[in-house]
């Protein structure tokens, strides 16, 4: 359905400012993801760390020409031809948008909530459902008042179902989100503590995620959460729908499962309803996932799907990849994994994430989609359409029916009837210097070929949560005044988390600058495609030529320093290039002295070539109370230099003297910019902010023996015990960062929810674990740190600092980046 911009003006009740006749079929909230700007309406959205207002003039610049705003540009003249829509709220005019595209959709909408399994429980019913019928889900977990009439604004006639997944985080939402989604089936899959936060209790929060229902035909929850089960009776509208009840326990429930039988990984369920009893498999044993899949199961039996087909559904399904992955592959190219879901309507949004990752070319391998309920023909010239205005530069099809419409796709697309026919013929040297997304479904295994694409098979890993950085870069933005800048620190390979990937999403989130150590760190930034300003915080005196030739900026800090980087300015022919001066206020480390700062000023005032850009300083010791008056003394010192400084050159410049814990405990300080370092990515021990861990450092177990009584473990033979032990022998040593300080069980390692003692010396490549009465094997996840055992623990056991911890894990290892 296309809507022209004077009918998103009226929908929305907005002003319209420019044409009224530009066609509209897709909406974006998000820059990034915007690859084509045919039919695209952007919608700029106010947070309280973007404002997507600022987006307007380099998205007119890409082509694109309809706006939903809250403000007019202030020249609105500038942007000929383009339409502006003037709403009061640009979510809500985004959720009517929606709601009024839900209305024009016939078939049924089923809507998942609930505190834990949404995701896993829409997945899983898409593709059971997916098996007869074309589906259209929600994208991975947009379950959020944005989220949501994204996920909406894509229902279209060709699909039979819309399966969504909705959550609230405070009382209120929900009502919003069922004028969105207006379900005819509703299921509801459990009650907990999560995001309770802002309710007073989980009756209340029960109650609000019920609200979702009200006009739902059908209702679907489990009768053993019994909170559930008595809210839904209780209530005098919910209680007159149909209920769809499911028990372990009460044989009065409409759906009983008689019978569960363990069978290894895999679990028998014996199922009665409407009088039939039916036998599942369902490759899974954990309670959780059983419980997902009578759920789901369920809601199948519900909407009259063959029990034959459901149970070859349950008995194919797999665990549901809740993350997109991005690795680094082979010959300088990055790899996107993403076997979430395999239908077409998740495609579109796998390809936006492509083509907001950077600069490179692109390349797209794509299996088949299994069972879409689509007709072939119409299906795959729609995805070759897609490619087409996505501009992906490569395209590669892997199945039967893609080799069957290759007509469709353009003449240099590559097509293999399987993935052992496309490793058959492949070669590595094909791929250089490119973004590649792997799509598919699971049934093609694309993880074997991912397997060749990966640049390293070490199989320890250090996984980077990129939203929980952006997420922590926010946390400190709440304690600066809005026009204070931030320099992000990315030295030491990001603070070990990779460098280029971290400066590319502090791009993204709009800090001014960049910091980094040395001058061959910003140069792989800027070949990265990175082009915000970076600075050289510790440059040598032979590297102002790399500095000039990548449009880096330096750290002037001695007499030696400023004669060295002036010369390779003048000789460059350059005027006013941006230098950065830093002050020795008590930190003594680099820096002028404070007796030196006229005779700077001095020369500074006669050097053309250079200029001023910031004065700053550092301080020794923010974090601890015992120096607060250390710090003042530094600040006077540095304030004292600044203005003698400013006062000989005639002209102002930036000033910053705040580290991480610096913007926290003397927030009067911040001046014009600060410098946050490791907080940015979760470690440190920082009080009044809630920062969230970034990194993950994990291996796998190689092998399981059992250890005599008597026996030792390790070199030196220095681990022996007086009872028999199982020991797990894991591929990580001190040459992958893991400190040799944590063996002798002064460490452990979180393997299967329990904690395992390193055992005996760590050794250079492998470390062993005590994993006796521990129910683990070959191939089983071990932590290092993360989640469960803190880089703060780790660093206070090794009697170092979290830096330290962060920075020494060596880039032999695997960085995976993920975002939730």
């Amino acid at each position: 359905m296309i809507f022209t911009s004077s009918d998103i003006a009226r929908i929305t009740a907005g002003t319209l400012t420019g044409p009224g006749d530009i066609s509209v079929s897709d909406l974006v909230t998000d820059s990034r993801q915007i690859s084509f700007t045919g039919n695209a309406a952007f919608i700029a959205i106010r947070g309280v760390n973007h404002d997507g207002h600022k987006f307007i003039d380099s998205l007119f610049k890409r082509g694109l020409r309809v706006f939903i705003v809250e403000v007019l540009p202030s020249k609105v003249d500038f942007y000929p031809d383009a339409a502006f829509i003037v709403t009061r709220n640009s979510i809500e005019a985004l959720q009517l948008l929606a709601a009024k595209k839900r209305t024009c959709f016939k078939s049924p909408v089923i809507a998942v909530t609930g505190s834990a399994g949404k995701t896993i429980v829409k997945e899983w019913l898409s593709d059971l459902i997916g098996r007869t019928s074309p589906v259209i889900r929600s994208p991975k977990s947009y379950n959020s008042q944005v989220g949501v009439p994204l996920s909406v604004w894509k229902l279209d006639d060709k699909f039979k179902y819309g399966i969504f997944e909705a959550g609230i985080s405070f009382p209120g939402e929900m009502e919003k989100l069922q004028r969105v989604i207006d379900p005819d089936i509703g299921i509801f899959t459990n009650i907990g503590d999560a995001h309770s936060e802002n309710f007073t209790d989980l009756e209340t929060k029960a109650g609000e995620k019920l609200k979702l229902f009200v006009n739902a035909s059908t209702i679907i929850f489990c009768r053993d959460h019994s909170l559930i089960a008595r809210l839904i009776w209780d209530d005098k509208i919910l209680s007159r729908k149909n209920l769809i009840d499911w028990s372990f326990n009460n044989h009065d429930a409409r759906i009983f499962v008689k019978k569960r039988t363990r069978h290894g990984d895999n679990t028998d369920l014996t199922i009665s309803y409407n009088d039939e009893t039916y036998d599942f498999r369902i490759p899974f044993s954990d309670r959780a996932s059983i419980e997902n899949a009578i759920t789901a199961a369920s809601a199948c039996l519900a909407i009259g799907m063959k029990p034959s087909d459901i149970g070859k559904g349950l008995a194919e399904l797999v665990s549901v990849a809740m993350r997109m992955e991005l690795k680094s592959g082979i010959n300088n190219c990055q790899l996107i994994e993403d076997f979430y879901n395999s239908d077409p309507g998740s495609l579109g949004m796998a390809l936006e994430y492509l083509r907001s990752q950077n600069n490179r070319k692109t390349t797209l391998i794509l299996s088949d989609f299994v069972q879409s309920g689509r007709e072939e023909k119409e299906l795959y010239s729609e995805v070759a359409d897609l490619v087409r205005k996505t501009g992906i530069d490569k395209f590669i099809g892997i199945g039967k029916a893609l080799m069957r419409n290759s007509s469709s796709f353009d003449d240099d697309a590559r097509f293999y009837y399987s993935t052992d026919d496309f490793i058959a013929h492949f070669n590595g040297n094909e791929f250089l210097n490119e973004m590649i997304l792997l799509k598919g479904a699971r049934v093609f295994e694309l993880e074997k070929i991912g397997r060749l694409l990966e640049l390293k098979v070490h199989i320890t890993v250090l996984e980077i949560n990129l939203d929980a950085i952006s997420h922590n870069l926010n946390e400190f933005r709440k304690f600066l005044n809005p026009e204070t800048r931030i320099m992000a620190m990315v030295k030491a390979f990001g603070y070990g988390a990779g460098a280029a990937e971290i400066a590319g999403l502090m791009e993204y989130n709009q800090v001014s600058y960049l910091g980094v150590a040395y001058a061959d760190e910003g140069a792989d930034l800027r070949k990265a495609g990175v082009s915000i300003p970076v600075i050289v915080m510790n440059p040598d005196l032979t590297s102002a030529d790399v500095i000039i030739q990548n449009n880096l900026e330096p750290e002037i800090y001695s007499f030696s320093s400023l004669e060295k980087f002036a010369e390779a300015a003048s000789r460059n022919g350059l005027f006013g290039y941006p230098v950065h001066l830093k002050i020795d206020t008590g930190m003594h480390r680099l820096g002028f002295m404070t007796d030196e700062i006229q005779k700077l000023a001095s020369l500074m005032k006669e050097l053309s070539c250079i200029r001023i850009m910031s004065v700053f300083s550092h301080l020794a010791s923010s974090e601890d109370p015992a120096f607060d008056k250390f710090t003042h003394q530094q600040v006077e010192l540095y304030l004292s230099a600044v203005s003698k400084i400013r006062e000989t050159v005639g002209y102002s410049f930036l000033r910053h003297i705040l580290n991480t814990s610096g913007i926290l405990r003397f927030p009067q300080y911040q001046f014009d910019m600060v410098r946050p370092g490791i907080g940015i990515y979760g470690a440190g021990s920082f009080k009044g902010i809630s920062l969230r861990p970034a990194s993950r450092f994990k291996t796998r177990i190689s092998q399981v023996k059992r250890i005599p009584a008597g026996e030792p473990v390790g070199y030196g033979c220095a681990d022996v015990s007086d009872i028999e032990r199982v020991i797990a022998i894991l591929p990580v040593g001190y040459a992958d960062g893991l400190d040799r300080g944590l063996g002798n069980r002064k460490g452990n390692l979180f393997i299967k929810g329990k904690r395992a003692p390193l055992t005996g010396n760590i050794c250079m490549d492998t470390c062993m674990a005590d994993i006796t009465g521990i129910n683990a094997s070959e191939g089983d996840e071990a932590e290092i740190f993360g989640q469960n055992i803190s880089i703060n623990e780790i660093a206070r056991q090794c009697e170092t600092i979290p830096y330290e911890i962060l920075t020494s894990v060596p880039q032999r290892v695997k960085r995976v980046f993920f975002r939730e």
